[in-house]
């Protein structure tokens, strides 16, 4: 339940926006955040990975390779850097609610398709929400971007791909795939 939790809180990436482009009046810009939050969390996972530190909420299979919330942040952190605002924020919602989701609905016995029908509805409305919101689109607009975002959310959290963990793939192949669309609007 602790990593599920998390998991939602990173819904809040996008506040990241809220920072004025000029941080200090030294000149430090807001993408430092990025740069200092991701080395961080760098930092972090080598000092772990060295001494073979886990804590709760670590799956027993990461005590020896990349964690998933490293995978995260840095799919995160690529989205935030370099999607529109409104595609990012998007994204990073719909990952940070729907990627739990389906855990959730796996863990229970939920059948794959119901599984995959959930979750897709429940990106979709929730990208298509925070796109209409905070976009400059039109409702067709909106409609178009949600539904290839849901497209290729869901089965970047489905299938499995080697060596990439899907915490990385499910913000980024979804806000690749909105901002080209975006350009053909």
């Amino acid at each position: 339940m602790v990593r599920r939790i998390v998991h939602m809180l990173l819904a809040l990436a996008p506040v990241y926006y809220l920072f004025p482009v000029e941080l200090t009046p030294f000149g430090v810009r807001r993408w430092v955040l990025l740069v200092a939050f991701i080395g961080t969390i760098i930092a972090f996972e080598i000092v772990r990975l060295a001494r073979g530190i886990t804590f709760l909420g670590l799956r027993p299979h990461e005590k020896n390779q990349i964690a998933s919330f490293v995978w995260a942040a840095a799919g995160i952190v690529l989205t935030l850097w370099l999607f529109p605002q409104e595609i990012a924020s998007a994204a990073i919602i719909g990952m940070a609610l729907v990627d739990p989701l389906m855990g959730e609905l796996r863990r229970s016995g939920v059948k794959d398709p119901t599984t995959v029908s959930v979750s897709a509805l429940a990106y979709f409305a929730i990208s298509f929400s925070v796109l209409f919101a905070v976009g400059p689109f039109e409702v067709f607009g909106c409609l178009a971007l949600a539904s290839i975002g849901t497209l290729l959310a869901v089965p970047s959290e489905w299938f499995e791909i080697p060596f990439v963990d899907d915490d990385f793939l499910m913000p980024v192949i979804p806000a690749l795939g909105m901002t080209v669309l975006s350009l053909l609007l």
